[in-house]
């Protein structure tokens, strides 16, 4: 498919999609007026905490569940009313729901015979299509092993196949990889990636991982209580956050109050901690002499010694091992505490020592002006 064609073409659109259950009036409201465009071909990750919504707008997608208002567009038809078995979707849930007495073959072709594409395919078809999707995840060998006598990451891989075989126009993923051990989702993450681009499939994925989000998604929308927070790739999302919140959820970070200086050319100048100038950051809609919240992640914040000219002053408060990194606390002159994380070295002169007075220095347009 023409690239460009993929990212002008939209699989789904919600359009003011808002979720109340019982009274529409007076029931709780689980989505307030979602809005949300998913291109054909990405991989577009549902990112939230428990009891965001994520997880209810993606069975909104699917059919499990209904809209109070709004519409649901697939490739540009109103699906919202439809029953789950006239969309052309399907669903990884998060426990893979295999049939424990049949074979991993006898589960995809069960799958394709309860499908609409099942009545069209002839038996010879419908065995090429199981070898085919069990090639897809690399479970070829394993056809006749009931589900018991596999791992979960391989039960994962089946159930995926099952859900790719009838050929979905968008594959929808809710917290599919949440039972794995940590080595294993990291795996899987990449398998999944790799089956998506190789499919042309649009997958929507929902997880409250974080980082699972960040290396997967082509886009993520964050949510929290029902609304969506943002809407971006990885990095925008994470290099400029738009509230406190997606700058929370999304990794570590330090929050820090500055008031604008001056703005320049799309730039803005910053006075933080104890007054220290900070980076400038490219920003348009703020003015000079505003008070705003900003945050810096700590691997944008770079220890260096006390006598470092133009390094705003602090104290070394904590040092945590953290393997690959180092993170340290510091405390600043005006009683302000920051976050540091730098790369671990096998040279521990290098390290800073606890009570220790160093020098802090923060990386160019490394601040994101926070919108609450």
């Amino acid at each position: 498919m023409n690239a460009l064609h993929s990212l002008q073409t939209l699989a789904v659109s919600i359009r003011s999609v808002r979720k109340v259950y019982g009274d529409p009036h007076t029931g709780p409201v689980a989505l307030k007026s979602i809005d949300l465009d998913i291109r054909d071909n990405e991989f577009f990750t549902l990112l939230g905490p428990s009891g965001c919504g994520k997880t209810t707008l993606l069975r909104m997608i699917a059919g499990f569940e209904f809209p109070t208002e709004g519409e649901i567009l697939l490739y540009g038809e109103n699906i919202a009313d439809r029953p789950p078995f006239e969309r052309p979707v399907n669903t990884v849930f998060q426990h893979y729901a295999l049939f424990p007495h049949m074979t991993i073959a006898e589960n995809l072709a069960f799958g394709l015979e309860s499908h609409p594409m099942g009545k069209v395919l002839g038996k010879p078809q419908m065995a090429e299509r199981v070898r085919e999707m069990l090639a897809l995840v690399q479970m070829e060998r394993f056809a006749n092993r009931k589900p018991a006598q596999l791992s979960g990451g391989q039960q994962q891989r089946v159930a995926l196949a099952r859900a790719l075989a009838p050929h979905p126009k968008v594959l929808l993923l809710d917290e599919p990889l949440s039972a794995l051990d940590l080595k294993l989702r990291q795996a899987m993450r990449e398998e999944l990636k790799t089956i998506q681009a190789r499919t042309g499939i649009t997958f929507i994925f929902v997880t409250h991982d974080q980082e699972e989000a960040l290396t997967m998604s082509d886009r993520i929308a964050v949510l929290s209580e029902g609304e969506v927070q943002q809407v971006g790739r990885p990095e925008d999302i994470y290099e400029r956050p738009r509230n406190r919140f997606v700058a929370d959820f999304i990794g570590e970070t330090n929050f820090i109050e500055g008031t604008v200086t001056r703005v320049e050319n799309g730039l803005a100048w910053f006075a933080g901690p104890a007054g220290h100038p900070l980076p400038a950051q490219p920003c348009i809609d703020v003015k000079s002499g505003a008070r705003v919240a900003l945050s810096v992640r700590p691997e944008r914040l770079h220890l260096v010694p006390a006598t470092t000219e133009s390094a705003l002053p602090c104290r070394i408060e904590a040092q945590i091992y953290l393997g690959t990194d180092l993170q340290y606390q510091v405390s600043l002159s005006d009683g302000s505490r920051l976050t540091v994380r730098t790369p671990n070295c096998v040279d521990q002169s290098k390290r800073f020592a606890v009570g220790s007075q160093a020098g802090l220095l923060f990386d160019q347009g490394s601040a994101s002006v926070l919108h609450d």
